[in-house]
């Protein structure tokens, strides 16, 4: 998986786009993509500014590529993958607890975190499947279960969300 997001951050921003974030995932493909496209463009260029066509095009674009190479290192490393599973087992924990409390809004703000590092963490979209239903937030509820459905591949949570489903006539 690390060689293929590494061999992929040759188009830049596209790792990003593959890991969901979407927002520098778009603006490095954009910036990049535009500027390897001038590059290519500026050899065919005539005129006295051809060369600084063609410097910063291709500055710009290895910029870009740069930008994505290190951040699919980072991204992937061990490290970073470690501290990412300690901190969505930290707050999926926290959240378990605060929902058993019955602190619902506290037990929230520990999901976001806890997506914020994976948003694909199954039990944790499940958790927040439950509060949102709780808590009468349909289109979060609906979200997350839609989520869940998407990355739940070993369906640990399957069976209690069609069990929901079918009690609530879905």
């Amino acid at each position: 998986m690390r060689a293929l997001l590494v061999l992929s951050s040759v188009i830049p921003g596209l790792p990003l786009l593959f890991y969901g974030r979407y927002a520098y995932g778009l603006l490095l493909f954009l910036f990049g993509t535009a500027s390897w496209i001038l590059h290519l463009a500026s050899h065919l260029r005539v005129g006295d500014d051809r060369g600084l066509f063609l410097a910063t095009s291709f500055l710009g674009g290895l910029f870009c590529t740069l930008v994505t190479v290190i951040w699919s290192i980072r991204w992937t490393s061990e490290d970073r993958i470690e501290m990412t599973r300690r901190e969505v087992e930290a707050a999926l924990d926290d959240a378990q607890r605060c929902y058993l409390r019955g602190r619902l809004e506290e037990a929230r703000v520990s999901l976001d975190r806890g997506l914020k590092m994976d948003g694909r963490d199954i039990d944790l979209l499940f958790l927040d499947w439950q509060i949102a239903r709780k808590m009468g937030d349909e289109g979060r509820a609906r979200r997350s279960r839609r989520l869940l459905r998407k990355h739940d591949l070993d369906e640990k949570w399957l069976w209690e969300v069609q069990r929901e489903e079918l009690a609530r006539g879905r």
